[in-house]
């Protein structure tokens, strides 16, 4: 009888401690919704930085505003990460709303050497300005076709945003925040120490005789930053603030992204191929209502654009024309490259192709690299380094915003199969049946038929020479050399019109050659010294 009522006992404690564990896991298991702002001790948005559910693989990043949001276990902990800053962790203690505070990592950037101005190397501290570096691997492993949007979410404060995800499309960068209204707000990019150019075709601007055709806010042109191939960057240095202008003077007021390319490496001569292919699909288009007809007031009009009228008739045949515009976009890019070198002498030789299909009809982007860069020692006090790069592009665009294909396919009657194009025996634009408003134009002959185009060719070269003539003293040498030739190519097709709005048979056409030459001389000789833990450095040039 003891014995059994000691087994009862032992029994019921078992239990109840199991069942105490169970709603023990319950609870932490259990799911709450959780969001917040992350911030740099400034208060300043810290965009892309990672938040993540501690001990799992559950996570997601900020956005432009330093805000995130998701699922976590109500006693879970999140980790707050971003490149450059010190790991935060916080309990989430059923809380919904977490904010976060990231601090650089000062001990990670004192003892970093980073290349600064006019490609010499110094420590980050004593740069004067916020600093960040980013490696070769970081930009390769993002598998974008720019070196500018592969910056996105690795740079602490800096804000990518591209124009649209057409192929070729220009990106905006802003490190920290906007300083202007009406100027430029980007920063300045620095290739080996010589200034890129990183201009933006303007059309409004007088790029094109018949300015009022078009302008930028309805067709994109392609900043040069993306004639550069990520593949053939060694590393760069983000120097935020307005203290970069110290180094490189106006132009970096908004900050400089500095970029120093590869030389080659020492050793047996070594080739490597890389390649990647993707598929794109579109997503997130507005969900078109299926319901009811155009008219107003209950009544169905199919003549009425404004407003929704009575329900659609039983099986009716309804079109998505949403879609017949969007295609599944294909992008290829081919790297090879040539390198090999002594202790003395290294060199390196590269070519990449990339060929990318838009998620729009008719949209595509080609990009050939030729490269051909090496350094060399030639005496104990003297060095050499050059860097030769050939760039060749074309791009194939369709307009964006309220003149965009989109916008015209939501507004086309679902009633209507909009891919039906033309009038039946001839080459002209057919209107949708039932309707007669004239503002509606078929988006798919704008793109078979309108041509938004533009190609270019461009060279960069830079040549540096490094001497030491004495212990401590360096004299460092570098002439730039930026030149290219655009054509950009606008035409609208005279079919493209309402025959009722006046305008029927009249097109236009303009055809703009752009050149530009931008040659650079830095001469810059200094004295470096240390004394314990004191350091002294004087530059002139």
């Amino acid at each position: 009888m003891f014995i059994h009522k000691s087994l009862s006992r032992s029994l019921r404690l078992a239990v109840m401690t199991l069942v105490a564990m169970t709603l023990s896991l319950s609870a932490w298991a259990q799911n709450i919704s959780v969001s917040g702002t992350v911030t740099d001790k400034s208060g300043e948005p810290v965009i892309g930085a990672y938040v993540m559910v501690q001990g799992t693989t559950n996570g997601t990043s900020t956005d432009i505003d330093g805000k995130y949001q998701l699922n976590a276990p109500a006693k879970g902990t999140l980790e707050f990460t971003m490149v450059g800053m010190k790991t935060v962790t916080i309990p989430v203690n059923n809380r919904s709303v977490i904010n976060a505070i990231l601090e650089e990592d000062s001990e990670m950037l004192e003892e970093a050497v980073i290349t600064a101005e006019f490609g010499l190397k110094r420590t980050a501290r004593s740069v004067g300005s916020a600093v960040q570096n980013v490696k070769a691997q970081d930009i390769a492993e993002s598998g974008r076709e720019s070196f500018v949007t592969a910056l996105q979410g690795r740079v602490a404060g800096m804000t990518v945003t591209s124009t649209g995800g057409a192929p070729g499309a220009s990106t905006t960068v802003v490190l920290r925040s906007i300083t202007s209204i009406s100027g430029s707000n980007q920063p300045l990019y620095v290739i080996d120490g010589v200034p890129m150019n990183n201009s933006t075709f303007q059309p409004e601007a007088g790029g094109f005789a018949n300015t009022d055709v078009v302008s930028s806010r309805n067709l994109d042109f392609a900043s040069r930053g993306n004639d550069l191939n990520p593949e053939d960057i060694e590393s760069m240095t983000v120097l935020k603030g307005a203290a970069a202008a110290a180094l490189y003077g106006s132009d970096a007021s908004n900050g400089a992204i500095i970029i120093t390319t590869k030389k080659g490496a020492k050793g047996q001569g070594k080739v490597s191929y890389s390649n990647s292919l993707r598929w794109d699909k579109a997503y997130g288009y507005p969900e078109i209502q299926n319901k009811y007809a155009n008219g107003m007031y209950g009544t169905t009009n199919y003549y009425s654009q404004s407003r929704f009228g009575g329900l659609y008739p039983e099986g009716i045949k309804l079109y998505d024309n949403i879609a017949a515009v969007l295609q599944t976009g294909f992008s290829q890019t081919h790297n090879i490259s040539v390198e090999g070198g002594s202790d003395k002498v290294t060199v390196r030789g590269a070519a990449s192709y990339l060929e990318q299909e838009g998620v729009v009809k008719t949209t595509d982007y080609t990009r050939l690299n030729i490269t051909l860069s090496g350094k060399a020692e030639i005496t104990k006090w003297l060095s050499f380094e050059s860097n030769m790069s050939y760039a060749s592009t074309t791009n194939t665009k369709s307009t964006k915003g309220g003149s965009g294909p989109l916008q015209k396919a939501v507004r086309w009657p679902m009633t209507d199969d909009m891919s039906d194009v033309f009038n039946p025996g001839s080459i002209t634009m057919r209107m949708p049946g039932l309707y007669t408003d004239t503002d509606l134009l078929n988006p798919l002959y704008a793109l078979y038929k309108n041509r938004n185009y533009d190609e270019s060719e461009r060279m960069m070269v830079n040549v540096s020479l490094n001497a030491t003539p004495t212990e401590n003293t360096f004299v460092r040498a570098t002439l730039g050399w930026d030149s290219g030739i655009a054509d950009y190519e606008y035409h609208v097709h005279p079919y493209y019109a309402n025959p009722t709005s006046g305008s029927y048979g009249s097109g236009s056409y303009n055809l703009t050659k752009s050149q530009w030459l931008d040659k650079t001389v830095n001469v810059i000789a200094g004295y470096n010294n240390e004394w314990g833990k004191f350091t002294f450095n004087a530059q002139v040039g």
